[in-house]
């Protein structure tokens, strides 16, 4: 068909019934040390109004940090309108959604962000999905304070959670390294394709 193999991804699965709460712990005094000046917010479903402009900022910002391979992509626009829409496209769907944010305290811009989403049939499974620190906030290990403060506060809120899947690309040897910080463990690789018409 003239398709191409243009990315290559990983698949990670974290067993939460395997979670070394000490190893977090450990972790999560060692980045706070390094998060002087910033603080976190969280919340579930829709972002508060206060924020939501900061999210479409961090979410359009997504696929242009992302590791992308050979993948032809156009940047998106995300507005204050786009994440709302998206937000009651997946409440339509009865996603359950639990989020984590930091705040830089000297601005009161929110600056990453990291998201744990649930269907509505499989209360045992979840996806770990966006995770993102804005470029000049990089440095001060925020990624990884937010996926363990955000894992926390859904498995706080379902007990039933098992398992968390997440892809990222194969050259992505950041967000990796935090993922297995966590306990993420491969599962099975993934090849993107594109098709220019």
């Amino acid at each position: 068909m003239g398709a191409r193999p243009v990315l290559a991804e990983v698949r990670r699965r974290l067993d939460v019934t395997r979670l070394d709460q000490g190893v977090l712990d450990g972790l999560l005094a060692g980045v706070r040390a390094q998060a002087a000046g910033y603080r976190t917010v969280r919340w579930q479903q829709g972002t508060p109004e206060e924020y939501v402009a900061d999210i479409a900022y961090l979410d359009g910002r997504l696929m242009m940090d992302a590791p992308l391979g050979d993948l032809e992509w156009e940047p998106e626009k995300i507005d204050a309108e786009r994440v709302r829409g998206t937000e009651r496209a997946l409440d339509a769907r009865g996603r359950r959604r639990y989020h984590h944010a930091v705040v830089h305290q000297a601005s009161g811009r929110l600056v990453a962000w990291t998201l744990i989403d649930l269907g509505p049939s499989a209360p045992w499974h979840a996806f770990q999905q966006i995770t993102i620190v804005d470029p000049a906030h990089r440095g001060h290990r925020l990624g990884l304070l937010t996926k363990i403060e955000n894992l926390r506060y859904a498995l706080a809120h379902e007990p039933e959670l098992r398992a968390i899947d997440t892809w990222n690309a194969a050259a992505n040897e950041h967000m990796i390294a935090i993922n297995e910080q966590l306990g993420f463990r491969p599962v099975d690789g993934w090849t993107d394709w594109q098709l220019t018409l």
